[in-house]
């Protein structure tokens, strides 16, 4: 793959629906705020120690990635794709805000971070998304963003964010009492839910294989009748 194409060298840039834009322009601004937040996002997860943290951003990274191609759809030209953020996805933020809330001893007002690295790091990415959804609220206001759900997930997303460098400053018993239980339901991630129903269609067919079993292989009435006469009749004559 060809990364230097030199079409981008006179100042402008291709939407994915096709479009030459110069790249001052607006949708080039969202879409680079997003491809920001995930770079800062990445690192972010690479010095969180948690397994569990290492998971969840990296779902809402590959959430970022559709959040940058339908904002470089947005100017309507183009075949659309067929992943979007849904309101599926703003509930599953949504479930870890509050699980995190629930647990975590908030200081009242602003929090300065600054104890954890992981923490710092994580605050920082915060302010990506918030710079992120800026820009897209300037979309939405100029009529270039029609997906209502994109606004809430990146509104969502930094909540969360900042719940999970509090996460990362706190250490010993706030940490062991946060499971994250809402990481293993969400159905939105493509690998997930293909195994999910493949895992189902297994214990189906087991299920019917085993019931074929019971039923072609378990003895007749009359054959266990016919058992029983002839112990019966053997105990007669050794008698």
């Amino acid at each position: 793959m060809k990364i230097s194409t030199k079409k981008g060298d006179g100042g402008y840039t291709s939407t994915l629906g096709g479009e030459r834009i110069p790249k001052h322009h607006l949708i080039t601004e969202a879409v680079g705020a997003i491809d920001e937040a995930n770079s800062l996002l990445g690192l972010a997860r690479a010095s969180a120690e948690d397994k569990k943290i290492q998971r969840i951003i990296l779902h809402v990274q590959k959430d970022l990635f559709v959040i940058g191609a339908q904002l470089s759809f947005a100017d309507g030209k183009g075949r659309k794709q067929k992943k979007q953020i849904s309101d599926l996805s703003v509930r599953w933020l949504e479930r870890l805000v509050n699980e995190l809330e629930e647990v975590l001893s908030l200081p009242p007002g602003f929090v300065a971070f600054g104890g954890e690295i992981s923490a710092s790091q994580m605050d920082v990415a915060r302010t990506g998304v918030r710079k992120a959804e800026r820009i897209a609220v300037r979309m939405q206001s100029e009529g270039l963003l029609e997906n209502p759900d994109l606004l809430k997930y990146l509104n969502r997303l930094s909540d969360l964010i900042f719940l999970l460098a509090a996460y990362e400053e706190n250490s010993g018993r706030e940490r062991k009492k946060i499971s994250l239980s809402s990481l293993s339901v969400q159905l939105s991630d493509s690998v997930f839910r293909k195994w999910f129903i493949v895992g189902g269609f297994v214990v189906i067919s087991l299920v019917m294989v085993l019931s074929l079993l019971l039923i072609f292989h378990r003895p007749s009435t009359d054959t266990m009748s016919e058992m029983m006469n002839m112990h019966m009749q053997e105990g007669m004559h050794k008698k």
